[in-house]
């Protein structure tokens, strides 16, 4: 990776954002944060990397809520376009990027300060990275830790918030519940050789422990075929079972019908054990169609290592 970072990267980033006043339950649990949209652009300065260009939707918490100044934090999901990604003839150095699109994440940290009725701005630091997931080699992912500072402009002047206060509202679910997971993923596990698909399914117990957050326990199975492929090609005399059982547990944080959620796993079952570790972690993004319904896309890793990307749907039992 060394050839890749001769310069400081530079850019920008546009955000558009909607302040929540607290007219549905979950915002005053979350202090009444902001939703926004925002599209950044990277010039890495280096023509081997080139630039990036992502669109991610993300909301904004209030750390402090001051009469003048703030400390915000946000985070958000997003998908970037990458202009000169991996190519074997044209752009062989290009080992961090291997596709024109991929996958972002984002946080932030701000300290903001009001100086008129409609302006604002500040200081902040952010953090974004660049993956596809393992779909398309080499992915080793682009890490930017940036530094600078923002202006805000208000569409309308300032006038001071009125956020609708509720009552404590009782945690209406607290039983034991199960989930299946079945999802699917494709990947590449060197680079320019065939995609291939892996068959993927999650049974969990969840309890619910507060309006916002839930723990899980179960267990996931995988029939990776692209696995399969790779043991035909390199050990095709030993016969070994390309399948695989771990157990996994997390948790599961709910804004409103999104939730994010965080599980770390450990292999119980797994014979072929040349390409990753005994442990994984998962970071997957549901939104519930209905409350026994969701659609949720999962990004697999080992330790920053990035597997595959899990899509599927989620049901509750």
């Amino acid at each position: 990776m060394g050839h890749l970072v001769k310069s400081h990267p530079q850019g920008f980033r546009a955000s558009y954002l909607i302040h929540t006043n607290g007219n549905k339950y979950w915002q005053q649990l979350y202090a009444y944060p902001d939703i926004g949209i925002s599209f950044s652009y990277q010039d890495y300065l280096n023509p081997t990397l080139g630039k990036s260009l992502c669109l991610m939707p993300f909301m904004q918490l209030y750390m402090h809520r001051g009469r003048v100044s703030n400390l915000l934090a946000d985070f958000g999901i997003g998908v970037a376009y990458h202009t000169n990604p991996y190519h074997s003839k044209n752009n062989d150095r290009n080992v961090a990027l291997g596709s024109h699109f991929s996958f972002s994440l984002n946080a932030s940290l701000k300290y903001q300060l009001s100086i008129s009725n409609v302006f604002s701005t500040g200081l902040l630091v952010h953090f974004e990275h660049y993956s596809n997931g393992g779909y398309k080699k080499p992915n080793s992912g682009a890490n930017l830790l940036q530094g600078g500072f923002f202006i805000n402009h208000k569409l309308k002047p300032y006038v001071k918030a009125t956020h609708r206060q509720w009552e404590k509202v009782p945690l209406q679910e607290k039983e034991i519940y199960f989930t299946i997971l079945p999802s699917f993923s494709l990947k590449e596990l060197g680079i320019g050789s065939s995609i291939f698909p892996s068959y993927n399914l999650g049974v969990h117990i969840n309890k619910p422990v507060s309006h916002i957050s839930t723990l899980n326990f179960g267990v996931d199975a995988y029939h990776d075929i692209a696995i399969k492929k790779r043991i035909s090609r390199k050990k095709p005399e030993e016969h070994i079972d390309h399948k695989s059982l771990a157990i996994t547990g997390g948790h599961e944080l709910m804004i409103n019908k999104i939730s994010f959620v965080t599980q770390v796993g450990y292999y119980i079952y797994r014979p072929y054990k040349d390409l990753y570790r005994e442990f994984f972690q998962r970071y997957s993004l549901r939104i519930y169609v209905n409350p026994r319904l969701a659609v949720s896309g999962g990004l697999k890793v080992y330790l920053g290592k990035a597997e595959h990307v899990e899509w599927g749907l989620m049901f509750k039992l």
